[in-house]
């Protein structure tokens, strides 16, 4: 069962409660028990939000004529599964490069307007937030300061699949339903 499954379960179960009058005090401290236990498994089950390492600087932003502004680290956020954090750790290793990292950027183009491209990258750009998993480390991911404005809040996975594995970005609060079947493809709310 998903995080957002379990989550709207909740959700719902609670408005039902709130809606009727239980008469059974037992019932009710019971009811309050699960769903406390619940609430706590959500918090222990919902990734840990990575804050930025690195921020671009303004200067540079404008020395390069990049149409940018820099956002406070407290306004910037990205999600990095554990499994994705484990699996740039190992990547990290592999290079024997502690620096090398995971660029994501976002193009026009693809089935729904928008799409996700992703590469190995062996350094920093001066115009790339970079983050990091909380506790897994080294985790590194850069996002350019044109491509944060449509990524953040989102969520960096790795999944492994019949066909194959592969980083994925999820739950993108600026993206219209789940995208194209191929993940890779989005539209932008409006």
């Amino acid at each position: 069962m998903s995080f957002a499954s379990v989550s709207r379960c909740l959700q719902q179960t609670s408005r039902t409660f709130a809606r009727t009058k239980l008469t059974s005090w037992p019932l009710a401290v019971t009811y309050a028990i699960l769903f406390s236990s619940a609430s706590r498994w959500l918090e222990l089950q919902q990734p840990p939000i990575a804050q930025p390492i690195h921020l671009p600087s303004q200067e540079y932003l404008e020395e390069e004529e990049i149409d940018a502004q820099v956002l406070a680290p407290e306004d910037v956020s990205l999600t990095i599964t554990d499994r994705a954090a484990e699996q740039l750790r190992a990547i990290a290793k592999r290079e024997g490069n502690p620096d090398a990292a995971l660029r994501i950027a976002v193009d026009s183009g693809g089935c729904h307007g928008y799409q996700y491209k992703m590469e190995l990258a062996k350094s920093r750009s001066g115009d790339d937030y970079q983050f990091t998993h909380p506790t897994i480390q080294p985790s590194n991911i850069l996002v350019d300061a044109i491509s944060l404005g449509l990524l953040n809040g989102s969520t960096v996975d790795f999944a492994t699949e019949l066909i194959g594995s592969s980083f994925r970005v999820t739950e993108n609060p600026h993206a219209k339903g789940s995208g194209c079947g191929c993940g890779v493809s989005w539209e932008l709310k409006t």
